[in-house]
């Protein structure tokens, strides 16, 4: 286990213990997201504990540091991915760093505490709770699929006279982590934030799967098939 996947499973583990009975939740915007205070406590001591130890990293962060671009070296955090589920007493919810070197993504912890899961993987592979985990190897018509973001039901309508097996968990953290783990085949997030698909791309990455990025859409994959399936029935492929 290196020692930045050491470090980040440590600040992870220590940051969930800032959730206690006190939560506060207050609209993010008119159109439905939330907020809550524990987002902003968890990522405050994620700041700071990743600013202690890589003070040449720069940070892209949902709530304080969402304008922030990427960098040769930097970490993403999100807080509280699923706050919505969080906020609702839904379990689906969970607290996700990636650390990036040289434009690479070489470690990325996700912990669903409701769930007793702890998910990392460095170039060593991906493990779930100290086991290793891998890809499940289900067709393309017959593995569980989700897709979270504006514009999904356009790529549903299609694949669905395919495969039927379509979820939604609202959580990235969830989606990604699951793939890796084996209990779905597809996480396909439409948008643009690095926080929701960095740590769980390279899990999938790291437990057998494909992955797939352009602009506004991040896929990842048990196979190339079920890869294909997404990308040829979706709006949102680059041209060219």
């Amino acid at each position: 286990m290196s020692e930045d996947l050491k470090f980040l499973i440590d600040v992870v583990k220590n940051a969930s213990f800032l959730i206690n009975d006190e939560l506060e939740v207050k609209a993010k915007d008119d159109k439905g997201d939330l907020v809550t205070n524990f987002d902003y406590a968890i990522e405050n001591y994620i700041i700071e504990r990743i600013q202690e130890e890589y003070p040449n990293f720069s940070i892209i962060s949902e709530e304080y540091n969402s304008k922030n671009e990427l960098t040769e070296n930097c970490f993403t955090i999100d807080p509280i991915d699923g706050t919505i589920n969080f906020a609702n007493g839904i379990p689906l919810w969970g607290i996700q760093v990636a650390c990036i070197r040289n434009f690479k993504t070489c470690v990325a912890v996700i912990y669903l505490p409701k769930l007793n899961e702890l998910y990392y993987a460095d170039e060593n592979g991906a493990f779930l709770n100290d086991k290793p985990i891998s890809v499940n190897k289900l067709g393309a018509n017959k593995g569980i699929y989700t897709i979270e973001g504006p514009g999904k039901f356009l790529i549903i309508d299609k694949i669905f006279p395919i495969n039927k097996n379509v979820r939604f968990y609202w959580c990235s953290a969830v989606n990604f982590t699951w793939v890796a783990s084996g209990k779905i085949s597809v996480a396909c997030y439409i948008g643009e934030n690095l926080w929701d698909y960095v740590p769980g791309q390279y899990l999938v990455e790291k437990t057998g799967g494909v992955i797939y990025n352009s602009k506004k859409i991040h896929i990842a994959a048990n196979s190339e098939e079920f890869l294909d399936l997404l990308k040829e029935n979706s709006p949102f492929m680059e041209k060219g």
